[in-house]
């Protein structure tokens, strides 16, 4: 499998352009439902949300509602959430926990496997019931490392096949053993891929996020491409944008992160450029007290942030102590809205979470006017993009603009949007 690396001493493949229907034409959408969302494996939720038998979440996707569960016999196995009497939503809430699954309509009850157990007047039915044909149908269900996946494929890859070398560069992360603090969803007006083409580039930053200057290097970043739509990115940290002069002192965000590791700022006075490298060496020195092993990352891994794009909608923003689930949902009816959740992910203290209290965020969900408004924010530099996201696709349905022109630092957005020709529009 190929891995290409670039960073900005090599040049990308070769950058060619696309039109802007795929972002506002019903017809595309459909497309992209039968052969994307129908064929790829979609991060559904949290092995933490089905962690103990009857446990089960409901995964809305575009049309479709999927029902993930924990077995009577330990798996984690999803189904289509559809009563197979009528076709009645069989569960309307939005995670619990069950001995069984009644359908509110005409009570037919499946067991925590899917099997159909109950059929109140079953005598009533002439032809009588195949409970076997009857019981739920499943959708293909495999779990990575705390994430669940489920693919409506016929017989989809496997999942470590389609992740692929992404799994071996993110080991040391071990994201199952982080902690749901905070579960956000905001109803947004733009397509779902405009949100991931805004994750796939760093060329905005300057612009956009002016408060990234002072903690990350975003003109020495490093890309990964990998096959079936993937991509990677490590964003030197704890240090300074180049671009700009250089300050004398640490900046507030260096700042804090060298007292919370113990260390004064003054001593870097005039050596702003060196702190990186002092965090990366208190971190190590002081994992294991702090109840964090760092012995499998390396040095830069310790202070950067790498940020990776699982096709077609996840986004992972992590650092060794916390992960950022950030995931686009298309609309069910308009290519030109779409659902954008935000999970956030600790390491919590060597106690873990049983023992301090820690119970499972509700989640938040609320239109993208509460954020332009200050009502709710997921943290500036997302409210920054959401906020402007909505004017790229007013300018996407604008019959003044038929096609975007890309650039070198954009070559996360190409590989993405080739990929998905790949399945729409095979060569």
């Amino acid at each position: 499998m190929t891995i290409e690396i670039i960073n900005h001493t090599t040049r990308p493949t070769k950058i060619r352009n696309y039109g802007t229907s795929r972002y506002t034409d019903l017809n595309y959408m459909e497309s992209e439902w039968d052969a994307v969302w129908r064929k790829s494996w979609l991060l559904a939720g949290l092995v933490s949300d089905v962690k103990n038998t009857g446990d089960y979440f409901v995964f809305d996707m575009g049309r479709e509602q999927i029902l993930v569960t924990r077995t009577a016999s330990d798996s984690v196995q999803g189904f289509y959430n559809v009563c197979q009497h009528r076709g009645n939503r069989l569960v309307s809430n939005e995670r619990g926990n069950a001995t069984n699954f009644r359908c509110a309509y005409h009570a037919w009850t499946y067991d925590l496997d899917g099997a159909l157990k109950i059929v109140p007047y079953e005598e009533r039915f002439a032809a009588g019931v195949p409970c076997e044909e009857r019981s739920l149908k499943k959708v293909h269900t495999e779990v990575w490392d705390g994430f669940v996946f489920v693919s409506l494929a016929a017989e989809p890859e496997p999942l470590l096949d389609y992740l692929g070398p992404v799994v071996d560069h993110l080991a040391a992360y071990r994201f199952a053993d982080m902690t749901l603090t905070e579960d956000q969803t905001v109803h947004h007006r733009c397509n779902w891929k405009a949100v991931v083409d805004n994750f796939s580039e760093l060329y905005h930053v300057d612009f956009l996020h002016p408060q990234h200057r002072r903690m990350v290097d975003c003109c020495n970043d490093t890309v990964h491409l990998f096959e079936n739509g993937h991509t990677g990115l490590a964003v030197p940290g704890a240090t300074v944008n180049p671009r700009f002069p250089v300050p004398d002192e640490p900046t507030d965000i260096q700042s804090a992160q060298l007292q919370g590791l113990g260390l004064n700022p003054d001593d870097f006075n005039g050596r702003v450029l060196e702190v990186r490298a002092a965090v990366q060496q208190r971190k190590r020195e002081a994992g294991a007290a702090n109840g964090v092993d760092y012995a499998e990352f390396s040095d830069d891994q310790l202070s950067d942030v790498w940020q990776y794009n699982l096709f077609p909608n996840v986004i992972l923003s992590f650092t060794p102590e916390h992960c950022w689930v950030l995931r686009p949902r298309p609309h069910p009816s308009d290519p030109q809205q779409c659902y954008f959740d935000k999970l956030t992910l600790l390491k919590l203290a060597p106690e873990g979470a049983e023992h301090t209290g820690h119970s499972r965020p509700e989640r938040d969900v609320f239109d993208h006017l509460a954020i332009i408004s200050g009502e709710k924010t997921m943290t500036d530099t997302i409210d920054q993009d959401i906020e402007l996201l909505g004017g790229v696709q007013a300018g996407m349905a604008s019959q003044g603009f038929d096609s975007v022109w890309l650039n070198d630092d954009e070559m996360r957005v190409q590989h993405f949007h080739d990929a998905l020709d790949d399945l729409i529009a095979p060569k």
